[in-house]
């Protein structure tokens, strides 16, 4: 038998992985190793992206900020995750376009801060109820969040107070390189009015502070109103990593958890700061997991009525519940014995229907003997039964104790009741 020249098929194989590689190499230079706009939606303040506008460079600066601290991640619940209000050396730092927190997470971060610690929030918005608690601590009466104020520019200067020497930095925002227009944010001035002790840090300009400190309780919330400043391109420039360095300067040192579970979209605004007037659907068809559950929600509506159409069953009528009339007829004897004031046939009665009930409940068998109507019971039945219902044994022995009284002497009106609320008592501690 001649041996198979496996040649072409070499040849065949070298052929496809060639085009395979080749195929790669096409749609991976159609697609650009950075996206500015059309990926702001995934990418924007994303600790774990190296996109432009992501976080990725200062979520690495701040684990090696304080040596020997590094950071810590927040990804579910801020309210689970962040410790303790009596825990030492721990700090909050929060970067994103807007957070959302729940009563428990505002709460928990509240108590943190109150008890002495420091919290960072770099964000185009704050949480309403956030300000508002903290609005409370400075005025008499209650006093409404307005928001930031924000201009457009596609170039600012940010400057700071403290610390002294620190030098003026040009920021801009950038689409492909190239600077545009944005809305920059920054504290109204009625923020500072009534002599309370909100101090302005940094300033837009010569006039409009973009960096505050708010006192809560013990501690201090650190306000920036332009995350821009703290992504990925922005630092990548000296000037504005010394900026920034400086702005953490104002951190004590300790461990760093880094909020990313707030983290959400600005709700109303687009990734400019402008309105956002586009239909919802373009953002939820942006999104691949969101497109597909669009698409599959729609398919099944489409799938339900095309059957539903088809074939409808006819209602089915409601039938009347099935009464026990074995009920009444137990209520029509106990009234009888009750009016003829004949208490030893009740309590017969109410243990022939205590047997019962073990029996179909617990599969013990036990009964009354004829004519005199004692307990007729093996001497093991009231050891088994304590142990299936759970009920202690001699508040058992106690109930047949009571019941043999009332078969062997005439009972009274009280005997009968303590009785029936003995057995009423087995059954609500059985199991």
């Amino acid at each position: 038998m001649q041996p198979r020249n496996r040649t072409p098929l070499l040849i065949a194989l070298l052929a496809v992985a060639a085009v395979a590689v080749s195929l790669y190499l096409y749609y991976d230079a159609k697609n650009p190793r950075y996206v500015w706009r059309d990926s702001w939606s995934k990418h924007a303040y994303n600790p774990d992206s190296d996109q432009p506008y992501g976080t990725q460079v200062l979520h690495r600066l701040l684990g090696h900020y304080f040596p020997g601290k590094g950071i810590v991640d927040i990804k579910r619940s801020l309210a689970n995750e962040l410790p303790s209000a009596d825990t030492t050396d721990a700090v909050y730092v929060f970067v994103g376009e807007a957070m959302f927190l729940d009563s428990a997470a505002a709460a928990s971060l509240l108590a943190f801060v109150n008890a002495g610690h420091t919290a960072f929030i770099a964000g185009k918005s704050v949480p309403d109820e956030l300000m508002e608690q903290l609005y409370q601590n400075y005025y008499d009466s209650f006093r409404e969040w307005n928001e930031f104020g924000s201009f457009n520019d596609e170039k600012v200067r940010m400057t700071l107070l403290e610390p002294q020497g620190t030098a003026p930095v040009s920021v801009h925002f950038a689409d492909r390189n190239r600077p545009t227009g944005y809305y920059w944010q920054y504290l109204m001035a009625e923020v500072f009015e009534g002599g309370h002790e909100i101090t302005p840090i940094g300033y837009l300009g010569d006039s409009l502070s973009n960096f505050a400190s708010f006192p809560c309780g013990d501690g201090f919330f650190l306000i920036h109103t332009n995350p821009l400043v703290f992504t990925n391109y922005s630092l990548l420039q000296p000037k504005v990593q010394a900026y920034a360095e400086a702005v953490f300067s104002w951190l004590p040192e300790g461990v760093i958890y880094w909020d990313n579970a707030s983290r959400i979209p600005e709700a109303t605004k687009n990734y400019a700061g402008g309105g956002d007037t586009r239909h919802p659907l373009v953002y939820i068809l942006q999104q691949p997991a969101l497109a597909w559950a669009w698409y599959l929600l729609v398919a099944l509506t489409l799938a339900w009525l095309v059957f539903r159409a088809k074939r409808r069953q006819r209602a089915i009528p409601v039938l009347p519940v099935n009464e026990n009339s074995s009920y009444e007829f137990i209520d029509t004897i106990a009234n009888l014995h009750f009016r003829e004031k004949n208490y030893q046939g009740l309590c017969i009665q109410n243990m022939k229907q205590f047997l019962a009930q073990v029996r179909e409940r617990y599969g013990l068998i036990s009964a009354l003997e004829p004519g005199t109507h004692f307990l007729r019971a093996g001497e093991n039945f009231l050891r088994r039964l304590a142990t299936v219902s759970e009920v202690p044994e001699s508040k058992i022995d106690d109930i047949f104790k009571q019941y043999t009284a009332t078969v062997r002497y005439q009972p009274t009106e009280e005997m009968m009741v303590d009785l029936h609320l003995a057995l009423e008592d087995f059954w609500k501690k059985a199991k």
